[in-house]
């Protein structure tokens, strides 16, 4: 309790709020940049079967050296799996909301229309049955939440 009222007599009631507001934005940034906007491409890496073409390589490097080249095979399935545990990081952060806000992720950042563009905000809250002002509070609430239980949860590097 005493550290809370030493905050309130540094800063103002104000600048507290803009300090809350700018976490707030740095979470919604994270979710939507680094999980929601990469999701059709990792989505694409963990169901791709290209299997590259199979040559075997001879060499009298130690298999720990970094100059001795890793199966191209070996590195396709690796990088599945990794986009498999990503996906897996990702559909559990969004199991954690609450039905409706799972809905409104799922049409805004995971479902495309036909022509390949993702729906609007103005085709997606009627559908959930609310109005304009509660669908943005509940978008930026529930980006929020997404964005704090997945920061950190994997290096960003792969994914881009």
């Amino acid at each position: 309790m005493q550290f809370s009222s030493d905050v309130e007599n540094i800063f103002t009631q104000a600048e507290i709020e803009d300090i809350l507001k700018d976490e707030q934005n740095f979470y919604i940034e994270h979710a939507e940049k680094n999980w929601l906007n990469r999701y059709f491409k990792v989505k694409a890496m963990a169901n791709e079967t290209q299997v590259p073409s199979i040559v075997s390589s001879i060499s009298d490097m130690p298999h720990g050296s970094s100059n001795f080249k890793k199966s191209k095979t070996e590195m396709y399935a690796i990088k599945a799996i990794q986009a498999s545990e990503w996906l897996e990081t990702l559909h559990s952060a969004i199991q954690s909301l609450s039905s409706i806000e799972q809905e409104l992720v799922e049409l805004k950042y995971l479902r495309k229309r036909n022509d390949g563009s993702r729906y609007s905000d103005e085709i997606i809250y009627p559908q959930l049955y609310i109005g304009r002002k509660k669908y943005y509070k509940m978008k930026r609430e529930a980006l929020d939440i997404l964005g704090r239980k997945l920061y950190g949860a994997f290096s960003e590097r792969g994914y881009s």
